[in-house]
């Protein structure tokens, strides 16, 4: 049987939803959930999310394809909410815990500290079912105020974001992935002039 040539490929073994755009206001500090699809559990995962200046030119409408020079890098929190292990009917728990109860996960939904409630998570209103497959990326509000290029009322600004999530210690072969990429776009925002 003959042999297909070697470039000419029709099946892409690793394949994504594509790249996304973000669109943020200077000053605004936002958190973005991020679902992970390919894990069940997102806790004991090393994450590393970053912020790259784009090569952004003054007055240019076009989205650049190149990183600035003596770009600004930033490094991004991941926050995964604290798991807690098995539910306790004497248990104190705080905004966002996760508790495994009767083989379902359940995040606290409130926004109160030392909660405690004999009621099971299944009955009681402030426990939601939760799938332990959500990180939460921080914008913190700093961003893009010292880029090189400063966006004008109709013209933003870019940046280049990723997220790398890396298997736990132990595994035979420590794999990363790199699920999340693409720009960020920072919007002129009057309030940052303004002191």
């Amino acid at each position: 049987m003959a042999r297909t040539d070697i470039n000419k490929t029709i099946h892409d073994l690793q394949s994504d939803d594509g790249a996304i755009l973000l669109s943020l206001i200077q000053g605004e500090q936002r958190e973005y959930p991020v679902t992970l699809n390919f894990l069940t559990n997102a806790y004991g995962y090393t994450y590393e999310a970053v912020l790259v200046e784009a090569n952004n030119v003054s007055g240019s409408e076009s989205i650049p394809t190149t990183v600035a020079v003596d770009a600004v890098k930033n490094t991004l929190t991941v926050r995964v909410p604290t798991e807690r292990g098995a539910w306790s009917a004497v248990g104190v728990y705080n905004r966002e815990d996760v508790v495994l109860y009767s083989s379902v996960y359940y995040k606290l939904n409130i926004t109160t500290t030392d909660y405690t409630s004999a009621t099971i998570p299944s009955s009681d209103s402030k426990w939601e079912v939760y799938i332990p497959n959500k990180v939460y990326v921080q914008f913190p509000k700093t961003l893009s105020l010292d880029y090189a290029v400063e966006p004008t009322a109709d013209v933003p600004v870019y940046s280049f974001f990723e997220l790398a999530v890396t298997e736990p210690m132990g595994s035979i072969y420590r794999k990363t992935w790199k699920p999340v990429r693409g720009i960020v776009e920072f919007a002129f925002s009057p309030t940052e002039l303004v002191p």
